[in-house]
């Protein structure tokens, strides 16, 4: 027999359990306890033990390799860096996290009250796919280093190493997981609300619902009108609620943001720096360019691969960013499409109202302000990646 998920926080759960592991959430024992102690010397016994093991690591890439790599030990440097501050963010607003929790779940009551179910059950099958993928890719990214290694490192090592490199590369990854996650429930919401809000349109534009009764038949005039007002008070309603749900979900769109919005300029550099390092690397691998060492070909096929895991972060975080502003815009056609030759006073002013909001209220993701986070954003990337590693291999290219 399944489990049944009655609630958002149990549709997420896995999610959020992968936080706690990882020392970005905190434990509740049992369910809905937190242990704010607990979760803290977890933290401190884990970053203490991957401190110890990130020395062990450097001393034997170090000692294997020197500074051939430089690169890499940039890239290192910048991933753990990355990771902690990722770590100190999340304590910083972890109230931030049950809050969009809460808010996502009294939203989805509503929505529930007019007409359609709450899907937990298929949002957590989701979560846990969206898990699965995460865990083969993770491995995939660890076989990928261990190819580096395996010729010259013994084993014990080589998962110094290996540990040392990818850890704080999963603490990074589990960053986006998280924010597609809470993005993929508002862009459900604004879905739900689009239908309701067709719904709407569609019937009223075919039982014309807000056309002002006729005149001639005094007979039935006072029958006709109290129909009339009671339809369209009913759908003033309607969609008078909408309006108000569009607004808390592109709030909550807004709050999920600006939680993870320092992450997500964060990751964008360490996504800039290791796909940059990465391209830079295989032109010099295949030119031949560099006399210093050799890389054999599972080196090459290895370097590929990082290049195009992280390539799919920034064009996943993107896209996705890109389809939920989307869907919040869609909302305002929707609504403009009601017909306007039979539309009273009332209406028109609902529509006008709805219409302002979309367009004062848009919603668009940024990180930290720096730039928008959406589908044109993936050219820009790739486009300064282009340059900087055309750069980096004018200044290795001898005169």
């Amino acid at each position: 027999m399944t489990h049944k998920v009655k609630t958002l926080k149990e549709a997420v759960a896995p999610v959020t359990f992968l936080n706690c592991i990882f020392c970005m959430g905190i434990f509740e024992i049992p369910a809905n306890r937190p242990r704010f102690l607990l979760s803290a010397v977890y933290v401190v016994s884990m970053l203490t033990g991957y401190f110890f093991v990130l020395y062990q690591g450097i001393v034997i890439f170090k000692r294997k390799f020197g500074y051939t790599y430089v690169l890499f030990y940039f890239v290192l440097t910048i991933n753990v860096m990355v990771a902690i501050l990722a770590i100190i963010l999340f304590w910083r607003k972890s109230e931030n996290v049950h809050n969009l929790i809460k808010r996502c779940s009294m939203a989805d009551v509503t929505i529930e009250a007019l007409g359609i179910k709450r899907e937990y059950q298929k949002i957590f099958r989701q979560n846990i796919y969206l898990i699965i993928f995460w865990i083969a890719g993770m491995i995939l990214l660890i076989f990928m280093y261990s190819i580096w290694m395996y010729r010259d490192i013994e084993i014990i090592q080589a998962c110094y190493v290996n540990m040392c490199f990818c850890i704080p590369i999963m603490i990074n990854s589990i960053v986006d997981t998280t924010f597609i996650t809470f993005l993929k429930c508002i862009q459900r919401k604004f879905r739900n609300i689009n239908i309701l809000l067709n719904n709407i349109v569609q019937c009223a534009n075919k039982s014309n619902v807000f056309k002002i009764p006729a005149e001639q038949d005094k007979t039935c005039i006072a029958t006709i009108r109290a129909q009339y007002k009671n339809q369209k008070d009913k759908i003033l309603h309607l969609i008078q609620t909408l309006r108000h749900l569009h607004l808390e979900s592109t709030k909550i769109a807004r709050q999920i943001n600006k939680t993870y919005c320092m992450q997500l300029l964060l990751e964008l550099a360490v996504h800039f720096a290791i796909v940059t390092a990465t391209c830079y690397s295989l032109y010099i691998s295949l030119s031949g360019l560099n006399h210093n060492f050799t890389v054999t070909n599972d080196k090459i096929i290895a370097m590929f691969v990082w290049g195009c895991i992280y390539s799919s972060k920034i064009i996943i975080v993107n896209d996705i960013c890109t389809r939920v502003s989307e869907e919040a815009y869609k909302t305002g056609e929707i609504v403009q499409s009601f017909e306007g030759s039979g539309l009273d006073n009332d209406m028109r002013e609902e529509i006008h109202q709805f219409t302002q909001q979309i367009v004062l209220q848009s919603l668009n993701f940024t990180a930290a302000g720096f730039f928008t986070i959406n589908n044109s954003f993936t050219g820009k990337f790739f486009a300064t990646v282009t340059t900087y590693v055309v750069i980096l291999i004018q200044m290795d290219t001898p005169t």
